[in-house]
């Protein structure tokens, strides 16, 4: 009964609200009206300016007062890929984690960028004190030529349950962001296809001072090894991955240090009961300095010392011993070009040393960006790379390197109705084995807001897998559609 409380509560007290008092926005960049563009001190100037707006774009305004630092995207994740199978992550956690890139300053990301979702029925929350807290739940149904995601998948109909509830502070000062969020993929007929995903995290910002800040987050992720993938021969279907990380920043005159601890845990569990030689704690202790000036571009250059310790003395049948120290370095520049562009463009190289003298040390290039730009306030692209070292238990090999990227534009028709595409792709390799791993993603959608607190949704996905290991290679081609309820 525990289980299904959060489910009856949402239910209890989603209701219908009346819309909220919606502004204008006076900027209408990329409008093709050059004189709304106009900034005017006179009330009746402005009043003129909105009647001679395109009614189709009334009221279409960012969701950016819901933006979850909790949720911020790391790694290019958003469509999926990097080897496990997991969901598309909601445009708005490409933003909120550009949102986060400069620190102790405004990243440009105003109320002018389209936040990349439906505004009719934009979520009001329900007020608990001085908290905020927002429940939405996805319902959906559809086909997929390839249940199992494999080689000799068989196609057939499918479900998708998908709740998220966010709860965000309303301080003047400070900032608690928590969010919980998962999905379960049913096949009916073929229980042994079913997916499930969880994500929680929670993000805490403390404002000490004008020129201090201190952060603190824990998150926690379960995902499903790609049938396809390499590591999913071993039994382990599923990967637990649990964070925290403690970092401080303070500005001294045109420098701002951030010094930074993490803890990333990952280990590994299977339906069958059989154990994972890859149980690891990955240790790291970091330092990243930023140049404060204010300008466009700022540079900036971090170094992390790196220490990884598996459960297992030996984490396969050869005994092969994969304890590692390392580092890392890195250097690029972040961009606040106002509210058209803003991002976090960086590259380096990182190595970890590894124990046992058989194995060649995991050593490789290290790309990271995320991008949001802006050309009109009904549209917004966002861009990301990033590159992820994972561990493995293959005889043989030191683990892999994961290089991802994606590319997704969202644009309001109107402020019910949105349209949303994409295309993501992300290349595997293993160190001392000759195993790679391609993916390709592509995706495309629309959310049609019906009621106040309702929304249709309709998605076509296309995914394809090309492993350098005969028999793997597959493809797939779903198209789902459902409802969204959100208070």
């Amino acid at each position: 009964m525990r289980s299904f409380l959060p489910l009856i509560t949402f239910l209890a007290v989603l209701q219908a609200v009346s819309a909220a008092a919606q502004t204008t926005l006076d900027d209408l960049r990329g409008s093709d009206d050059p004189g709304g563009a106009q900034e005017s001190a006179d009330p009746s100037d402005q009043a003129a300016q909105a009647a001679d707006r395109n009614p189709t774009q009334a009221n279409v305004f960012s969701l950016r007062s819901t933006l979850n630092s909790a949720t911020a995207e790391t790694g290019s994740s958003g469509l999926g890929t990097n080897g496990r199978a997991t969901p598309v992550r909601p445009f708005a956690d490409r933003i909120a984690a550009v949102d986060r890139a400069v620190p102790l300053s405004d990243s440009g990301i105003d109320d002018s960028v389209f936040g990349g979702d439906t505004t009719f029925d934009a979520a009001q929350g329900i007020r608990l004190g001085s908290f905020t807290l927002t429940p939405q739940l996805t319902v959906s149904t559809g086909w997929t030529d390839n249940r199992s995601q494999a080689a000799d998948g068989t196609s057939g109909k499918f479900y998708r349950i998908s709740p998220d509830v966010s709860l965000t502070s309303n301080w003047s000062r400070h900032q608690l962001d928590t969010s919980l969020r998962g999905s379960f993929t049913g096949y009916p007929g073929d229980t042994d296809d079913n997916e499930a995903n969880v994500f929680a995290a929670a993000n805490l910002r403390l404002d000490i001072s004008e020129a201090t800040q201190v952060t603190t987050s824990i998150a926690y992720t379960l995902s499903q090894e790609d049938d396809g993938s390499a590591e999913s021969a071993s039994g382990t279907d599923y990967d637990h991955e649990l964070s925290g990380s403690l970092s401080g920043t303070r500005a001294v005159g045109i420098v701002a240090a951030t010094a930074s601890l993490g803890v990333d845990r990952n280990f590994y569990t299977s339906e069958s009961g059989s154990e994972s030689g890859r149980n690891n704690t990955l240790y790291s202790a970091s330092l990243r300095l930023d140049g404060n000036t204010g300008s466009v571009f700022s540079p900036f250059v971090e170094g992390a010392l790196l220490l990884r310790r598996y459960d297992d003395t030996c984490s396969d049948a050869l005994c092969e011993k994969r304890n590692a120290n390392g580092y890392q370095v890195m250097g690029g520049v972040t961009i606040a070009s106002g509210p058209k562009l803003t991002g976090e463009l960086g590259a380096g190289w990182r190595i970890e040393d590894i124990e046992d003298e058989r194995l060649e040390n995991l050593s490789g290039l290290i790309a990271d960006a995320s991008l949001v730009w802006s050309p009109s306030r009904l549209t917004t692209v966002t861009a990301g790379l990033g590159t992820s070292f994972e561990a493995t238990d293959i005889d043989g090999a030191s683990g892999s390197i994961i290089y991802s990227g994606d590319l997704r534009l969202a644009h309001a028709f109107s402020d019910r109705l949105v349209g949303e595409t994409g295309v993501g792709y992300s290349y595997r390799t293993y160190e001392g084995v000759s195993i790679e791993e391609r993916t390709l993603t592509g995706f495309g959608g629309l959310t049609f807001a019906v009621t106040k607190n309702i929304a249709v949704t309709a998605d076509y996905t296309h995914r394809r897998f090309d492993s350098s290991q005969q028999g793997n290679d597959y493809s797939e081609n779903a198209v789902e559609a459902g409802f969204r309820l959100r208070h």
